[in-house]
């Protein structure tokens, strides 16, 4: 691949990706990785691209529910048959989505890249393993990122993050943003709107937070949040979306809340997101980290507006499009939904400029710059 200069027409590569993350319920790391491949695809560069996983019995389910012999399996593919399967396709660049799907550096014959969404379980190891684990997954992470010939980070505090903690130098962490897929739009079809409201139970008026059982998500205090307002207007209620993290079911995770009005919607299929998205009155997401965080842009491009945390990087992703708050005080979270469903004004400027934000968001685009970061490596 190096013979002599080529334009980006004639650059054709063999570009290899993990395929595990495409196998569970939607994530932000499984989203990245179909939308990637699917837009890779497209570009007519004549390049191939080859997903490669091992068979799964557990697909559909959480990748943290997986059984130790899974987990095994999966390592021995990756670190003894993925080697030899790559070599044999003759792929000349390999590209993980997610943290540990690289295997051994050494092992590999092509260039790698791997996609480092955040350092969450590093910064909050205490919510998600014991601290022998937690140093375990350390010290492996902080390992495949000094061997990776390259990172791709989903946001510029993520890239900040990765290199204060890891050390690595700034010119290998490059800021590849997310996109927002073409589904995502405002849902006017009134039977499809229906067809949905029926199958999740849905109430006439609610509020919607994505998110799960997980720590980091903070749906308790979008729980707390919603039953002081709910004093006020006890006609709009809460759905809550996502899977269990960890195992760990509503019942645990929200134990001594007042759930009254809280409708657990339990897993969503994607395509039922727009018209779930277009019917809330306001979409809440009080996440405590994200690396990106897809769902603010998701719901501004269906015309819902959005009232978010104020740190991390969803700043820096949602801009001035969305009301920021503060997601450790319940009670500013409370007036902010106040504020966005008392006021029309209010929601009709976030729900103005939130178009306008999503629209800067497109997978084609994350293709072309994570094809260019290819094409540099070889």
């Amino acid at each position: 691949m190096t013979d002599g200069v080529r334009t980006q027409e004639q650059f054709r590569m063999k570009i290899g990706i993990e395929g595990l993350p495409l196998l569970f319920h939607r994530t932000g790391t499984s989203t990245y990785t179909h939308e990637l491949v699917q837009h890779l695809r497209r570009l007519e560069t004549g390049d191939q691209v080859i997903l490669f996983a091992r068979d799964q019995r557990m697909a559909g389910g959480s990748y943290h529910n997986i059984s130790y012999s899974e987990r095994l399996a999966n390592y021995w593919y990756k670190e003894h048959r993925l080697p030899r399967e790559l070599t044999g396709s003759g792929i000349d660049i390999y590209h993980s989505p997610r943290d540990m799907g690289m295997p051994s550096p050494p092992k590999l014959d092509c260039p790698t890249v791997m996609t480092l969404h955040d350092i969450i379980l590093v910064r909050s190891a205490q919510d998600y393993y014991h601290r022998g684990r937690a140093r375990l997954y350390e010290r492996r992470l902080l390992k495949r990122v000094l061997d990776v010939d390259h990172i791709i980070t989903v946001s510029e505090f993520s890239r900040n993050d990765i290199i204060d903690w890891s050390g690595v130098g700034k010119d290998k962490v490059s800021v590849v943003y997310n996109g927002v897929s073409s589904r995502f739009r405002r849902v006017s079809d009134q039977d499809q709107l229906d067809e949905v409201r029926s199958r999740y139970r849905l109430p006439v008026r609610y509020v919607l937070a994505v998110g799960s059982t997980e720590p980091r998500k903070n749906i308790r205090t979008a729980i707390e949040a919603y039953a002081m307002f709910r004093r006020l207007r006890p006609d709009i209620k809460l759905v809550v979306t996502g899977v269990d993290y960890c195992r760990i079911g509503p019942g645990e995770a929200f134990d001594g809340l007042d759930l009254e009005g809280v409708t657990l919607a339990g897993h969503v299929h994607d395509f039922d997101m727009p018209a779930i998205l277009s019917q809330a009155a306001a979409l809440l997401f009080p996440s405590l980290y994200e690396g990106f965080g897809l769902p603010p842009l998701e719901a501004m491009a269906c015309g819902t507006p959005v009232i978010t945390a104020n740190l991390t990087s969803i700043p820096e992703v949602t801009g001035d499009a969305a009301m920021l708050v503060n997601p450790r005080n319940v009670a500013e979270v409370a007036g902010a939904l106040e504020m966005v469903l008392e006021s029309s004004a209010v929601r009709e400027e976030l729900i103005e400029k939130g178009f306008r934000r999503a629209a800067r968001f497109s997978w084609e685009k994350t293709a072309q710059e994570t094809r260019k970061i290819y094409q540099s490596l070889l």
